[in-house]
C-alpha cells in the first residue's frame, strides 16, 4: 500500500502507523458522525472512535476501492481489444441482414457480398503490417 493517497486536489501522506486503540472484536465497520458534537462513533458496540485512526480507515478502504476500480477498468479494456474482431464481424454480419445494404471494403470501397467469399483466403499478419506500413511511406 503507497504512503501517499490523492483524492482530487487533497493529498495524505502516511508517516508511520500506530494503533490508537487495543484491539477488540469490533472492527468498527459502521461509523456514525455526530455533527453537533464533531464525535465519531461505532454504530455496532458504541465506542467513541479517535478521528484519525477513523482518516485511516477511509484511507485504506479508498485505496481498495480505486484499486478496484483501476483493475476493472484494466479487464474491460483487455476484454475491448480482445474482442475487436468479434465487433467488426457483427458490424458485416449485420450489414448482410439489411434487405438494402451491403459492407463496403475499407480500402476501396467497393461493396462486399456474403457470396464473394470473405473470409476464405488469409494471408500472415505480420506481412500485412509490413505491406500497408510501406503503401504508408513507413518500413
Amino acid at each position: 500500500m503507497s504512503n501517499v493517497i490523492d483524492i482530487d486536489e487533497l493529498r495524505v501522506q502516511r508517516q508511520l502507523r500506530h494503533a490508537m486503540r487495543p484491539a477488540t472484536d469490533c472492527r468498527h465497520k459502521r461509523i456514525h458522525l455526530d455533527d453537533d458534537g464533531a464525535i465519531v462513533r461505532c454504530a455496532d458496540c458504541g465506542v467513541q472512535l479517535e478521528a484519525y485512526w477513523t482518516l485511516t480507515l477511509f484511507l485504506e478502504h479508498y485505496e481498495c476501492a480505486l484499486a478496484k476500480i483501476n483493475a476493472r477498468e484494466r479487464r474491460h479494456a483487455e476484454a475491448q481489444a480482445r474482442d475487436l474482431h468479434l465487433t467488426a464481424a457483427q458490424r458485416v454480419e449485420r450489414a448482410w441482414r439489411s434487405r438494402t445494404m451491403v459492407p463496403c471494403c475499407p480500402h476501396c470501397g467497393e461493396g462486399i457480398r456474403a457470396t464473394d467469399g470473405l473470409g476464405e483466403t488469409s494471408i500472415n499478419r505480420s506481412i500485412d503490417d509490413r505491406r500497408r506500413a510501406a503503401k504508408k511511406g513507413g518500413v
